[in-house]
Parts: structure tokens; C-alpha cells; sequence
């Protein structure tokens, strides 16, 4: 096999799938030729998640500029944001919230009856449970003992290993993407400023300063995400002029979205309980993002949107979770898979933003828009104020609905679209244009709101089927 050769250029394998015209001909030109199979095997990403265009990059050295010297461990008493009686929970939306949902019930509107939000409803209340942040009442290795032996532990394995152990377990739970930062001076500041490290054993936390203290001995950081489903996001959007409730959600699509939300600290429970019993510490301190750390765990990068751009899910992402760690897990690196890039031309999530709350500007800048925000990034920073004000996140998702990157690769077209976006940005702007000819961002009609209650079950492909793999039977 050494001495097998071949020169294929990836115009050569484009054109023989009979893709070549003149953009993709374009693409081809500006691409690398691989010589023989040693060097298409040193082309790919050691990452098992990776797609073939998708770059590694080095630790810490993320898409998105940073400024280490103006960026800080965020503190919320330093960053106010909008008066609590506006936003998603606060009196001023809440009761037109309930008028518009009443309406939807006694009108029978579509997305909007009844059972509509009983869907939606049902997905609540399991967003906390009975978590502890730092894993209190796991079944550690010692405590497996008979009464005349005690079990081994902790369990022991190379860096490697462990962060396999751990991709497998949380798969298992439902995160389809594991990774791992290691934390040093720079990392911290992914945290809240109410979090700090010191010589102890066990981490701990002060209810009356509201302070978490780590072991300087927990140095990893365990990053999975949680997925949310692009199908049912479809049945969110309310766009139409003529809807009785323009620009606010439909609950029916809004119950895809609560699920995640409610799948995530079901995961997050089941993953501190697996590090513990392997006899290690986890500990989940707070942070008000969570987009930072699938960032510097190779998970993903940030967009326009400010929220999480994976390169298989696009923005399908609800919830990018984590936990401190003493259990060496070896760090992965951060990605360029073109998804920043494309922000520049796109601008679809701004374009679609009834609030106005989104960056219209091509590039990305240094400077915050409001006090919310966390200086120190080269971004296209949102105006939360405005954003709060209309009722985002909990009424309006249609920056998230309306990602090109978040559609399933049913379609050849997507796949393609992906890594041409990553290897070169020339066709970026054609591209965003296409997604908004295709009319993935657009209001069901009343007869798709009322079907998805008929759909046939046997051969819908989008819900959660707990304990089944992908294949059912």
C-alpha cells in the first residue's frame, strides 16, 4: 500500500460526480491535490467528530479574535441588563402572552389550539430536578464496598482514554458531542467571577457570598452539548403579516425547544453521576454563557448570532453544558469549519430579527452595544435590551431558526454547501442567497400545524425515542 499513488484533486472528484460548473470549478482550482493516501490520511482531523473540512486550529486560538487583557471573568452585578418586568418573564409580556395564547385556544388556531400548548406545556419542569453542582450523592468507588472490601477506584486511564470513556457515557445519556478544555489562567475567565480556584480538597460553595471554590487539582473541563431539533424548530416561526400574532412563536414548535432545554440537565445529571462513580470529582459552577465553551472545546464556533454554530447542526444547539473535572481527560482543540466566515456575507439571522437587536454590520467589531455584554471579543455584539424587551429568547427564535447550517444532510446540497463554505468564502453570499429562495425559514401552513398531531409515527424520523439507537424497529 506504500507504494500506491494516485493524484486526485478534489475539482477531479467533483467533476467525476458530474458537480464541476463554474463555481465549483473555482472551488477545485483553489484546493489541495493529494498525491497518494498518506497525505489524504494526514488531511483529516484526528477529531472523530470531524468532517473533512473541518480545521483544527491551536489551543485557544479560536475564530473569533479575543483580547485577553480587556476580556474578564464576567460578573453579572457589573453587566445590568433590561428591568425585570419587561423580558420573557416579566408582567409586560406575560399578560399580552396570555390574551394572544387564550385567543389561540377559543379561535382554534392552528399551532395555537389547546393541545398545542399542552405540548409545549408537558416540557417543563424538569430543568433542575434534583442536580447537586458538585455531585452529592452519587455511588462513588468506596462506597460500593460489602462491609469486608472496598471496591477499586478511582478508575484509571490515559488522558485519552478518559475523554473517550466520557464521549461514550455522555452519548449514551444523549449528547451526540463530547470535548475538553483544560483550564489555566486564561480558561478561568470562561467563568463567572463568583468562581475561584484554591489549594483544597473538595470544591465548595458559600450560599451567603454565592461563591464556588475549586480544587487547583480539578484542571479539566468536560464540554457536551445538547441538540435540539431542527424539525420541530420549523414549527416555531410565525413570520406571516397577516397572522393574528405576527412575529411571536407558536408553542407547538416551542415544546422541540423546552424539550431540549429539559433534556439537558437530564444529561448533566447522568453525566456528574458517571464521573463520580468513577472517583472523580464534578462540579458545575455557574456561568452566564455557555457558548464559550463548546468554542474552546473544539465543539463549535460563534456566529452573528452570538449563540453556538456546529458544523453538523448549525445552530440546532440548545445548550452547550460542561463540568469541572480532576479526572485527566486530554483537551481538544478549537475548529475552523468556514462558520464565522459565512457570518460576514449571510446576515440572515439580522434580516430576519423583528427586534432589530441583531448586527447588520458586515464585520465583526470591539465594541460592546449595551452593558450586558462582555467586552473583550471581535463579534457582532447584540443589543439585549431590545432583544429582552420584544420577549427573545422565550418569544421569538427566528435568528436560530433561520441558520443556513442548521438543515440535515438529507440533501446532497447541504454536505456541499458545508465544506465549500469551509474551504473557500467566493460563494458565501450566492449561498445565503439560495438558502432564502429554498423557504426553510417561512410560517407552516395551517394544514402542516394540524398534521404533524396525524403524522405517521412508524416513519417520522424527528422525535425522541429514548432507548432506541438511530435504527427502530
Amino acid at each position: 500500500m506504500a507504494h500506491f499513488h494516485s493524484t486526485v484533486s478534489r475539482r477531479d472528484f467533483m467533476k467525476a460526480l458530474g458537480l464541476v460548473g463554474a463555481g465549483a470549478g473555482a472551488l477545485g482550482a483553489a484546493s489541495p491535490i493529494f498525491r497518494d493516501l498518506d497525505e489524504v490520511t494526514a488531511s483529516v482531523s484526528k477529531d472523530p467528530y470531524a468532517r473533512w473540512w473541518v480545521k483544527e486550529r491551536d489551543f485557544e486560538d479560536i475564530t473569533t479574535p479575543i483580547d485577553w487583557n480587556v476580556f474578564k471573568a464576567y460578573n453579572p452585578a457589573t453587566h445590568p441588563t433590561t428591568p425585570s418586568e419587561f423580558g420573557p418573564g416579566g408582567p409586560v409580556l406575560s399578560t399580552a402572552r396570555k390574551v394572544r395564547q387564550l385567543d389561540g385556544v377559543v379561535n382554534n388556531w392552528p399551532g395555537s389550539t389547546l393541545r398545542d400548548l399542552a405540548l409545549d406545556g408537558a416540557t417543563g419542569g424538569n430543568y433542575s430536578g434534583n442536580q447537586k453542582w458538585d455531585g452529592a450523592g452519587g455511588t462513588s468507588p468506596s462506597s460500593r464496598g460489602d462491609g469486608t472490601r472496598s471496591a477499586p477506584g478511582p478508575w484509571q486511564g490515559t488522558p485519552e482514554e478518559n475523554l473517550q470513556t466520557c464521549r461514550a457515557a455522555a452519548h449514551f445519556y444523549g449528547s451526540p458531542r463530547c470535548g475538553a478544555i483544560e483550564i489555566n489562567e486564561k480558561t478561568k475567565k470562561l467563568f463567572n467571577s463568583n468562581v475561584q480556584w484554591a489549594d483544597i480538597d473538595k470544591g465548595t460553595y458559600d450560599d451567603k457570598t454565592d461563591i464556588y471554590t475549586i480544587p487547583n487539582k480539578c484542571r479539566w473541563v468536560l464540554v457536551w452539548l445538547t441538540k435540539q431539533s431542527f424539525k420541530m424548530n420549523q414549527y416555531i416561526t410565525r413570520s406571516d403579516p397577516d397572522d393574528p400574532w405576527p412575529n411571536k412563536v407558536f408553542r407547538q414548535g416551542k415544546a422541540g425547544e423546552n424539550q431540549a432545554y429539559s433534556h439537558a440537565p437530564q444529561i448533566r445529571y447522568q453525566v456528574n453521576r458517571f464521573i463520580t462513580g468513577l472517583g472523580y470529582q464534578c462540579l458545575k459552577p455557574s456561568a452566564s454563557g455557555n457558548v464559550q465553551f463548546g468554542v474552546f472545546a473544539g465543539l463549535s464556533e460563534m456566529g452573528r448570532a452570538a449563540m453556538t454554530i456546529e458544523p453538523s447542526y448549525g445552530m440546532m444547539v440548545r445548550y452547550i453544558d460542561f463540568a469541572i473535572t480532576d479526572l485527566p481527560l486530554a483537551p481538544t482543540k478549537p475548529i475552523d469549519a468556514g462558520l464565522r466566515r459565512f457570518c460576514h456575507n449571510c446576515g440572515t439571522c439580522a434580516k430576519v430579527c423583528p427586534s432589530g437587536c441583531q448586527s447588520t454590520e458586515k464585520d465583526p467589531y470591539w465594541e460592546t452595544r449595551d452593558t450586558y455584554s462582555n467586552a473583550g471579543l471581535q463579534t457582532w455584539y447584540i443589543d439585549w435590551d431590545k432583544c429582552i424587551r420584544w420577549g427573545g429568547p422565550w418569544d421569538c427564535v427566528n435568528c436560530q431558526t433561520s441558520c443556513p447550517f442548521n438543515h440535515p444532510t438529507d440533501a446532497i446540497v447541504h454536505p456541499f454547501v458545508r465544506s465549500t463554505a469551509a474551504v473557500t468564502p467566493l460563494f458565501n453570499g450566492f449561498f445565503a442567497s439560495m438558502e432564502n429562495s429554498f423557504g426553510y425559514f417561512r410560517q407552516l401552513s395551517a394544514d402542516e400545524h394540524e398534521d404533524w398531531w396525524s403524522r405517521d409515527l412508524s416513519s417520522w424520523k424527528y422525535d425522541t425515542l429514548l432507548g432506541f439507537g438511530n435504527p427502530s424497529w
